[in-house]
């Protein structure tokens, strides 16, 4: 976070909101052909919530990563590399949170996918 010095210091701040999930889905569908599908917009779909579930969580304070579009973006690729979510999921955005916050992401990740990640670990090279 910025602190107060260094906010004083600009005579004009705004706010910048993330996308509408609409909006979000389109962009990562256009980067990402290989989900243009009808099943691969679900997946899509289901990705951007997970997105947005960690960025009201990040507002709340509840956990202390978020999921960029960028991220959602690496995401969606590296499911199409492996093939699976759960696991494309922790490379690109789980093994970079907080250990004590997994249960809280798990919780994104079941509402937005139907699919419990509560064994999520840490994968390791060589794993």
């Amino acid at each position: 976070q910025i602190n107060q010095g260094q906010m004083d210091r600009w005579n004009i701040v705004t706010t910048l909101n993330y996308l509408k999930n609409s909006v979000e889905e389109k962009i990562i569908l256009n980067q990402v052909k290989g989900l243009n599908t009808k099943e691969g917009k679900d997946i899509v779909r289901s990705m951007v919530s997970t997105a947005d579930l960690t960025r009201s969580g990040f507002i709340n304070g509840d956990i202390s990563t978020v999921m960029s579009p960028r991220t959602v973006i690496t995401w969606a690729e590296n499911y199409l590399l492996f093939n699976d979510l759960e696991y494309s999921f922790k490379l690109s955005f789980l093994n970079r949170c907080d250990e004590l916050e997994r249960s809280v992401i798990d919780e994104y990740f079941q509402r937005s996918f139907g699919i419990d990640m509560s064994d999520a670990k840490v994968v390791n090279v060589g794993e």
